[in-house]
């Protein structure tokens, strides 16, 4: 800039003064770089159903899908709305933010407490899915982000039917909340332990040997068909176990009928299993543990998973999370048994 301005030393006064308004103006363009222009307003994300148009940073955000409420508070998300009563009691820091307005269970939800809260931000998905047009009918200009992925449309039981794989569906959800919250690197870590658990639970595992899944739900034992069944079967998939008992089932909360005599027949080397009512309704009087209802079973004593303790069960509260950290948990769990029995 010296240089330019000694070479023009004897120019006319006005050509000067514009030259110093146009280096000016240069100057002041130059200035303006990425770094000190205004953030943008909003962002563009991809949900379940295609592009949606967010807050780039969500002030007020009201979440519905239970695979996200761990992660949120490991973030420390606040919220203004949820369903508190469907958020497992280990999640506490939304059980103790009394400003939250509880919409409840998904069989009748409150969706007036939703709106009350006057989010700029929907989070919803799993449980909550149906509830997505509704939604969109009430808080119309507050964009609504469905964390359905690979989820069809559910039946009058609430059941859908799963168009890609559990693991698939936990990393989609993983990696679109690490972007709308600005958590890119704490998603990708996330991933990258369920990841290493996986290969943790494949290298420790000797498939000669067979498993049987289970769930465990009002003081019956029930079955939890490798892929589909509910919570378990997926980890049949992310191993590669070998079922005892290969047969078709549904992905039925509850699992789906089996005798104790045909769990006793394939005789299992390990057994998986959900005990539901301990995420739902174990202080309830007549609760019996999955533990008790397996181990106190004549059928099952001369089972060899059950003779040799080889029962790996699913955390108390997996019902109510079924996130990518209680997917997490569970794959090192399975990987500490079988190393353990080798």
């Amino acid at each position: 800039m010296r240089t330019l301005f000694r070479g023009r030393r004897t120019a006319p006064l006005a050509l000067t003064v514009t030259a110093l308004l146009t280096a000016g103006s240069l100057v002041a363009c130059s200035d303006n770089s990425d770094d000190s222009a205004p953030a943008a307003d909003t962002k563009t994300v991809t949900d379940a159903r295609g592009e949606v148009e967010i807050p780039a940073d969500p002030q007020r955000v009201a979440a519905f899908d239970n695979r996200i409420f761990r992660v949120l508070q490991d973030w420390d998300i606040d919220l203004v709305s949820a369903p508190v009563t469907l958020i497992p009691d280990t999640i506490t820091k939304y059980h103790e933010d009394k400003n939250i307005h509880d919409t409840g269970s998904h069989r009748e939800p409150n969706l007036e407490e939703l709106v009350a809260s006057d989010p700029d931000l929907i989070i919803t998905g799993y449980r909550y899915a149906s509830q997505y047009d509704k939604m969109k009918e009430l808080l119309p200009d507050v964009p609504v982000l469905d964390l359905s992925f690979g989820q069809g449309p559910r039946d009058e039981n609430g059941e859908a039917e799963q168009t890609q794989s559990t693991e698939d569906t936990l990393k989609d959800i993983t990696t679109l909340i690490g972007e709308v919250f600005d958590k890119q690197d704490q998603a990708s870590d996330l991933e990258a332990k369920f990841d290493e658990a996986k290969d943790r639970a494949k290298a420790a595992y000797n498939p000669e040997q067979t498993v049987m899944g289970l769930v465990t739900s009002g003081g019956d034992i029930n079955y939890a068909a490798p892929s589909t069944g509910r919570s378990v079967g997926p980890v049949f998939d992310m191993v590669g176990l070998t079922p005892s008992y290969n047969h078709d089932g549904s992905s039925n909360h509850q699992g789906d009928d089996i005798s104790v005599e045909a769990i006793a027949e394939s005789r299992p080397d390990w057994i998986i299993v959900l005990d539901r009512d301990a995420a739902v309704s174990a202080d309830e009087a007549g609760y019996k543990s999955a533990e008790e209802l397996i181990k106190n079973s004549p059928a099952l004593k001369n089972v060899p998973a059950v003779q040799e303790d080889h029962i790996i069960y699913l955390p108390s509260d997996f019902y109510t999370t079924e996130d990518i950290e209680a997917y997490t948990e569970v794959l090192n769990s399975v990987a500490d048994s079988f190393e353990a029995a080798r």
